[in-house]
């Protein structure tokens, strides 16, 4: 049996912080774990600077409603599903990523 796992952001979806950086103009939050390996050290960054800004779960939310797949990643998970198993892993939290896999 073969399975194959992709991960979620930046392969079959736009990235999710970056996405909400640009909607609110706040360029610090497109730092990823790219930027920065610590995923603690991330997320105290990032809520620090929601935090500053008055921002939240709602807003964050409301962004990730406008987020479509990529072009072709739907097609392309419906192709490999169909030979193969097909495990999708991500760094993000479930109240991010459970609207973007019902698309």
């Amino acid at each position: 049996m073969n399975v194959v796992c992709l991960d979620m952001e930046g392969v079959l979806v736009p990235e999710i912080w970056i996405a909400f950086a640009e909607e609110t103009g706040i360029p610090e939050l497109k730092r990823t774990t790219r930027d920065e390996p610590d995923y603690d050290k991330l997320m105290k960054y990032r809520i620090g600077i929601l935090k500053e800004h008055g921002l939240g779960l709602k807003e964050i939310q409301s962004v990730i409603e406008k987020i479509d797949p990529l072009p072709g990643a739907k097609e392309f998970l419906d192709e490999l599903r169909s030979i193969t198993q097909v495990i999708i892993l991500s760094d993000t939290f479930e109240q991010f990523a459970t609207p973007l896999m019902k698309k």
